[in-house]
């Protein structure tokens, strides 16, 4: 039973993507661990099960060893979730330790990882409706509800989620915003895929180049391109700080474009604003870095695990927040790998109107993961109230709008582009407002249920 759970619990991702088949694998999770004399290794096997299919893009080009140790890392944290399960046998007890679990996993290890989060599986769930009120965490409280109350076959719980389901459908929307930019997104594709991709950093570079040439026909409040469009710092090659010189002079339109520069000797992954008659007005430098891909903590040990290891450079992280201005307005930059960064998607919302996800799924072609990014991108619109422009290297780029509806999209591996608007929004989300308070509140509720379960037991 517990391989079935965390397969139907990870076809709720891509490339399957069926939201309520992660209820379903949940429940019977949950109901496995209240029946089970073995929690811990039923809990922890769930767990590498879960992981291992859902991150099974992660080692494409890497093997399968490191792909084999991250899941087997984050199964770790599903093995106090065992305990909780054997020590008080409350279902709601443990709920509370997997939502726990799941915001620590979330910041700890390297900043933490939680790309396999609950909630980023649930985007086309009717729980979506919670994400402005208790972010991503009170989403993924609302699916275990949901699988706890179907773990006990009872007319009184199927009561109890029509009601829950009737209270998420009165929750008014995101409201509209006021105003807009017109930006023409340029997907300019790669020459090569996989971890060398960007051997050929001036081929990458004049793909993007010639496809504004190409696309740009008409008038744009800006042009923006991916993650890594130049590789090659443009203040230490001057034709190539030409060549955006003249492009942005000759479309009138200031560029917003992925770019690695190099900061005291290291590489510094940004997002550049270039403006046709000032050049370079503001930049943004990543700062959520990616473990193991933009530096490499415990490199001795990993080198000794991978053959790869020994090739990352370490990249400098940013310090500071930097939004771009676009024809009076503010849009905040995100890097790829920050999405599922709570702090940081947070922080650059209540800075701007709108957001720009500038990512490069290169190193991960022809896997689900840039469908997963999609889908944690469209949560990230609707928790936030912003409108998004992600836009990729070799796809998926799109348009999303703040309840998290896809406007446009294109498909992988090929060079194309977009054009649309972004609404401009400076409403701030109670879950952005409270963010910390709401997480103590989610958890101290489950806790709150399984302590007065433990009393009503006791008492009998």
């Amino acid at each position: 039973m517990i391989a079935l759970s965390a397969f139907l619990a990870s076809a709720s991702f891509a490339p399957i993507g069926i939201w309520y088949l992660g209820v379903l694998g949940y429940s019977l999770l949950l109901r496995k661990l209240s029946k089970s004399k073995k929690q811990l290794c039923h809990a922890f096997a769930f767990g590498f099960i879960y992981n291992a299919i859902v991150l099974y893009w992660s080692g494409k080009y890497v093997g399968a060893l490191p792909w084999l140790l991250l899941s087997f890392l984050q199964a770790l944290f599903y093995i106090p979730v065992g305990v909780v399960a054997k020590r008080w046998g409350s279902i709601w007890l443990t709920i509370g330790a997997l939502l726990l679990m799941e915001e620590l996993r979330s910041v700890f290890p390297f900043g933490g990882f939680g790309w396999t989060r609950i909630s980023f599986s649930q985007v086309e769930s009717p729980g979506v409706a919670i994400l402005p009120y208790g972010g991503v965490l009170a989403l993924s409280a609302i699916t275990l509800m949901f699988a706890a109350l179907i773990s006990r076959i009872r007319f009184v719980n199927f009561i109890k989620i029509a009601l829950i389901l009737i209270f998420l459908a009165l929750l008014p929307a995101n409201p509209e915003g006021s105003g807009s930019v017109k930006l023409l997104a340029i997907q300019g594709n790669t020459p090569s895929v996989g971890l060398d991709f960007n051997s050929r950093a001036q081929a990458v570079f004049n793909l993007h180049r010639d496809a504004t040439y190409k696309y740009a026909t008409e008038n744009y409040d800006a042009i923006i391109w991916p993650e890594n469009a130049i590789d090659i710092d443009p203040n230490s090659h001057p034709n190539v700080a030409s060549d955006i010189s003249n492009l942005t002079v000759e479309k009138q339109a200031p560029l917003i474009a992925g770019v690695v520069l190099k900061r005291d000797g290291s590489p510094a992954n940004a997002s550049v604003l270039y403006d046709p008659e000032l050049g370079a007005v503001s930049t943004y430098i990543k700062r959520g870095l990616t473990p193991f891909g933009e530096y490499m903590p415990l490199r001795s040990i990993a080198e000794l695990v991978s053959p790869f290891a020994a090739s990352v450079v370490d990249f400098k992280p940013g310090s500071e927040l930097v939004t771009h201005k676009v024809a009076e307005s503010s849009l905040g930059p995100i890097i790829c790998y920050e999405i599922i960064n709570d702090r940081l998607v947070g922080q650059m919302s209540q800075n701007s109107e709108a957001l720009i996800v500038q990512t490069n799924s290169a190193t991960f072609s022809g896997t689900s993961e840039s469908r997963q990014q999609l889908a944690i991108t469209r949560i990230r619109a609707i928790e936030y109230s912003r409108d998004v422009l992600s836009v990729s290297t070799i796809g998926i780029s799109a348009f999303i709008d703040s309840n998290g509806e896809v406007i446009s999209s294109t498909p992988e591996n090929v060079q194309q582009s977009l054009v649309g608007e972004l609404a401009l929004n400076s409403h701030v989300t109670p879950a952005n407002k409270n963010g910390t308070l709401s997480k103590f509140l989610i958890v101290g509720f489950f806790l709150a249920l399984g302590y007065r379960t433990l009393r009503r037991r006791s008492s009998k």
